[in-house]
């Protein structure tokens, strides 16, 4: 995705300036006239890298400040001049100075953010839209907050959970890659020196040597091209992306967490007060499976005909009996969303269970097969040694 400035003239002949972000610039184009504006300058947005650290805003931080300074007293207005003045970003700067300028100009705080929302998500959009009709503006934006400071820790928590494994394999990839290339070249020259017959198990570490110094950097070049062509086709073919999601959600822990961060998500709205389908139509922007994507807008067709959801849920395969009991019982005693918040709770905590116990029993694997590989080096290395010294003897 990239950034795309633009300024154009809207119905009354107003010059209108404005920052989206799009794909390329004819959907740019396509997005900017949707608004009924007719651009007369689309161009990329061009900044210094090391102006941005980060692509994306830290949305849950720029909620806290503004709700807080709303929760003050102050104007919004002039909580945005508060967090633009303390802003190192000049990227998130301009996109703040032109929601403040829309603001100024009579437009409702979702408005100007649904400009970016490439930037601001789908549902917190929804909910500053609902809230600006109900109230409450400041709790919400300290509810979202408060939500995207407790994502931050559950990733936290993983990507902690991950770093020692990552370490090992890391430290034993090079130790191997040392000695198959430095150490093994040096031992084979004083090797052929003598004229002794090697045991095949320092022919083959030989031959793996070998490969590697020439084929390694080639083996590393046709990996990279063939990660990036996966990708590609990933994002960009709808048909590939299909059939790897329907795999993927075949397996149970990737389900399981999938919908996990689907009920949150569902619960967090509901709790704000968005209806159903508006709910579900917006966690299609959180929930990157296109089998969930089909699902949700089964649910939701369902829903508009006057069907509850544990209704429209009785038809699905991705949904298990549990999780259909439960909504069954949400329904019927008034607290759906408690009880879509249990079951997305109970549902992360068994997926950091499993994923837990998996990287707890990965660790001890990977150092034995560490082991494993520079024991087979090594005694590769000194069996012929020992041949030597018999032969000197």
């Amino acid at each position: 995705m990239t950034l795309y400035k633009y300024k154009g003239y809207n119905k009354s002949g107003k010059e209108i300036t404005g920052i989206l972000e799009a794909p390329d610039i004819n959907t740019a184009q396509q997005s900017i006239r949707a608004q009924e504006i007719l651009p007369f300058l689309v161009e990329p947005v061009r900044e210094r890298r090391r102006l941005s650290l980060s692509r994306k805003p830290d949305v849950g931080y720029l909620f806290f400040q503004i709700g807080i300074m709303l929760k003050c007293g102050l104007p919004l207005t002039r909580a945005l001049d508060v967090v633009i003045g303390q802003s190192g970003n000049r990227r998130l700067t301009g996109i703040l100075n032109e929601i403040k300028k829309d603001i100024s100009e009579g437009n409702r705080f979702s408005e100007a953010l649904r400009k970016y929302s490439g930037y601001f998500p789908e549902v917190y959009i929804n909910m500053v839209r609902i809230a600006e009709t109900t109230g409450g503006l400041a709790d919400l934006l300290l509810d979202i907050a408060n939500h995207e400071e407790q994502k931050k820790e559950q990733e936290a928590k993983l990507k902690s959970a991950l770093t020692y494994p990552m370490i090992v394999a890391l430290i034993g990839s090079g130790i191997v890659g040392f000695l198959l290339i430095y150490v093994v070249p040096k031992m084979l020259k004083i090797f052929n020196s003598v004229k002794i017959e090697l045991p095949l198990s320092t022919r083959l570490l030989i031959a793996v040597g070998g490969f590697f110094r020439s084929y390694g950097v080639l083996l590393i070049i046709l990996l990279s091209i063939v990660f990036l062509l996966f990708r590609r086709y990933y994002f960009h073919r709808l048909g590939f992306k299909a059939k790897v999601d329907q795999l993927l959600i075949r397996i149970e822990l990737y389900r399981k967490a999938a919908i996990a961060r689907l009920t949150e998500i569902l619960a967090f709205q509901l709790q704000e007060g968005i209806p159903m389908v508006l709910a579900l139509r917006a966690t299609k922007g959180i929930i990157k499976n296109t089998v969930l994507h089909k699902e949700i807008d089964r649910l939701t067709s369902e829903i508009e005909t006057g069907k509850s959801l544990s209704e429209a849920l009785k038809k699905s395969t991705i949904f298990d009996d549990m999780f259909k009991a439960a909504i069954i019982t949400g329904e019927s005693t008034g607290e759906l969303t408690e009880f879509l918040k249990k079951i997305s709770y109970y549902m992360q905590k068994d997926v950091e269970r499993v994923t837990k116990r998996a990287l707890s029993l990965a660790e001890p694997v990977m150092i034995l097969i560490l082991g494993l590989i520079v024991g087979f080096i090594v005694l590769s290395i000194m069996l012929p040694i020992f041949d030597l010294n018999q032969m000197v003897r």
